[in-house]
């Protein structure tokens, strides 16, 4: 697949506004913006990654595809790309990150058990993406990003280089 021509908005292409409300713009990065959406048919919350580069958006959905099912990895729900448009990613939505954790602990820092707790889930991401031949290139406290429940998920699969054998 050829990188597109042209740049299409999330908000006009009806096989994701069909199925995807768009909510709000979240962030944007060299090569992506993500928006917080709500899939019509049962309500679920999910962020909608649009990655404007094409090898950005190969390397990540091939990355996830092998990773699906990592509990330590973000899930990806499914994507949408065709020749003559920029992918967008449907991923879980997790509300913080890494980042978020330590900038609101302050002086206090952070207890140590929670520490353990968290390095862990890290560890295990990381582990999940060499264990099958994958090499992140992008570990970073914003690309570690919690769930509700506390669950640490490695995200942002945009810069993986994955080793063939």
């Amino acid at each position: 697949m050829d990188p597109p021509t042209t740049s299409w908005s999330i908000h006009t292409r009806p096989e994701i506004t069909t199925k995807y409300e768009i909510l709000n713009h979240i962030s944007s990065g060299s090569y992506a913006d993500v928006y917080r959406g709500r899939r019509i048919s049962d309500g679920t919350t999910v962020a909608l990654k649009e990655v404007h580069d094409h090898q950005s958006a190969s390397r990540e959905i091939d990355a996830l595809k092998i990773l699906r099912g990592s509990e330590n990895v973000v899930f990806m729900h499914e994507f949408f790309w065709r020749e003559d448009e920029d992918a967008v990613i449907v991923l879980e939505f997790l509300r913080t990150d890494l980042a978020a954790v330590i900038r609101g602990a302050g002086n206090e820092g952070i207890d140590g058990g929670e520490v353990k707790g968290l390095l862990m889930q890290m560890v295990s991401g990381v582990h999940a993406c060499h264990r099958n031949r994958i090499v992140h290139r992008d570990l970073k406290p914003e690309n570690f990003l919690i769930s509700d429940n506390g669950v640490v998920k490695l995200a942002d699969f945009g810069q993986v280089l994955l080793i063939k054998f």
